[in-house]
């Protein structure tokens, strides 16, 4: 009896063991699990990480450019297909031009005549670039703008600020506002032209913004993309000696290692505190291509020649865009991408629907074509005719790993006139099924009167037939009276032969 009770006891105790400890056990389990998950997670964060922020970069890793920020932009889709820091503060130098020109262009007129005045040519550096101009020297603005982004002269900002603003001050204005206006997010201007000021920057991506505003402009392309000009004869100076580009990138000579035959424009800058930097653009294979390079070094070759890296390294930013990228196309207003259904036609049952645009898009010449995904949504599986050629019947989305491309919307490529017959038919079908309830009600409604005319016509056709009895009786009545009168019957009582 003893070793029952302590072998019950023994049973009791190992089981509230194992009530407290499982528990325990499955606490360690679960914070060993969160401990794997999390070290998971770290480890596909890490994985992440290692993955370009772009997309659409190519596999190509190893690339980099030798500069303080570099960006590269496909202009024809607005992609960004290279950078490096473009979000970093940089020092513009003479990039700051190219927002003075566009300035220029936009609130002035190239014929206008202009005066250089003593205060646009006080407080410049006499070893910075400039254009020569004298005080009192006239000049049209276009021939200002030529010496301003052709040769790069400090002096034709000052005198075009002026001009446009009133002041170098106001201008400078004008110049802030402006870069506010298009969204640069990390610029400020403190003069024209670009000699250095510590409250003077701006960033590779920023620059990208105001370029691109500039080139919307035929005339900043013309005069960017100039590397020599013939400035005629003034009031103060004959013969001047032609203006040559800055820009090594299109400068035209047998003796120019530099020259890269793809370039076009647009400007170059420099101070010792912002480095070699260019800001050019590049067209070939279809591509159109806009480089930036900032704080770029300057090398001294053995034969004692200065070798800009900005030049090389914007070429070697345009043969990597131009050697790993071209455009697809995939799809065309030419080509129909899917079908609809046609209710109540006269002729066709469906209707093709082609892209509104054509979606022609940049990728990696390694792109992964299982990343490539052609999203097709129709606003419905049928439409009532009539159709008009035109109208948008769906829209159409191309996507890479997850990341928009292109869309347009989907439009029918013919009419489809309506069958009048079909189209009747189909209303009233469909009226019969939207408003069920209301045929129920006058079926329900059309039993009772049926019932009721029933009823009724019982009613009449008794009526009638008791009618027709009485009339039968009183015509007996009538014969018999006629017989007894004559003899030929006995007499009755009336009353027993009513009762019959």
């Amino acid at each position: 009896m003893k070793k029952t009770k302590f072998f019950s006891l023994l049973l009791a105790v190992l089981m509230l063991l194992q009530l407290f400890a499982l528990p325990v056990f499955s606490a360690a389990a679960e914070a060993a699990s969160d401990q794997d998950e999390a070290q998971a997670a770290e480890d596909t964060a890490a994985a992440d990480d290692s993955v370009p922020e772009d997309r659409l970069l190519s596999s190509r890793a190893s690339f980099s450019v030798a500069a303080k920020a570099a960006l590269l932009i496909d202009l024809n889709t607005g992609r960004v297909v290279y950078e490096q820091d473009a979000d970093e503060r940089i020092y513009p130098a003479s990039l700051t031009k190219i927002m003075t020109c566009l300035l220029a262009l936009e609130n002035g007129n190239l014929s206008d005549v202009v005066t250089v005045s003593s205060s646009a040519l006080d407080g410049l550096d006499a070893d910075s670039s400039v254009a020569g101009l004298q005080i009192g020297e006239q000049m049209t603005l276009e021939n200002l703008l030529y010496c301003m982004m052709v040769v790069s002269g400090n002096d034709a900002c000052n005198v075009i600020a002026e001009h446009i603003a009133g002041s170098v001050t106001d201008f400078v204005r004008m110049m802030n506002q402006r870069a506010y206006e298009l969204g640069c997010l990390n610029t400020h201007f403190n003069n024209p032209h670009g000699l250095h000021d510590e409250s003077h920057y701006t960033t590779a991506r920023d620059l990208s913004i105001i370029t691109q505003a500039a080139l919307k402009s035929e005339n900043f392309r013309q005069i960017v993309d100039t590397y020599e000009y013939q400035l005629p004869d003034d009031n103060m100076r004959q013969n001047i000696p032609k203006l040559k580009t800055t820009n090594m990138l299109i400068y035209r000579s047998m003796s120019n290692a530099l020259y890269y035959p793809r370039a076009h424009g647009i400007k170059t800058g420099y101070t010792s505190q912002a480095g070699r930097c260019v800001i050019s653009e590049a067209t070939g294979d279809g591509l159109d291509l806009l480089g930036i390079v900032c704080g770029a070094k300057t090398t001294v070759l053995e034969s004692g020649d200065l070798l800009m890296e900005n030049f090389t390294e914007c070429a070697s930013l345009f043969d990597y865009g131009f050697d790993n990228y071209s455009y697809l196309t995939l799809m065309s207003p030419l080509y129909p991408v899917d079908q609809v259904k046609i209710n109540n036609s006269a002729g066709a049952e469906a209707v093709a629907v082609a892209p509104q645009d054509e979606i022609k898009v940049l990728l990696p010449n390694d792109y992964d074509p299982a990343q490539l995904v052609t999203d097709i949504q129709l606003n419905s599986d049928s439409v009532d005719a009539p159709v008009r050629e035109g109208d948008v019947l769906g829209s159409a989305t191309i996507t890479y790993a997850g990341e928009i491309l292109g869309q347009t919307k989907l439009l029918a490529i013919t009419d489809v006139a309506r069958s009048e017959i079909s189209s009747a038919a189909a209303g009233t079908g469909a009226y019969i099924q939207k408003n069920w309830w209301k045929w129920v009600v006058i079926a329900i409604f059309a039993a009772i009167g049926a019932i009721l005319v029933l009823i009724l016509l019982y009613q009449l056709r008794k009526r009638r037939y008791r009618r027709m009895r009485m009339e039968q009786r009183r015509r007996a009545l009538e014969d018999r009276r006629r017989r007894f009168r004559a003899g030929y019957d006995l007499p009755f009582e009336e009353d027993e032969l009513e009762r019959k």
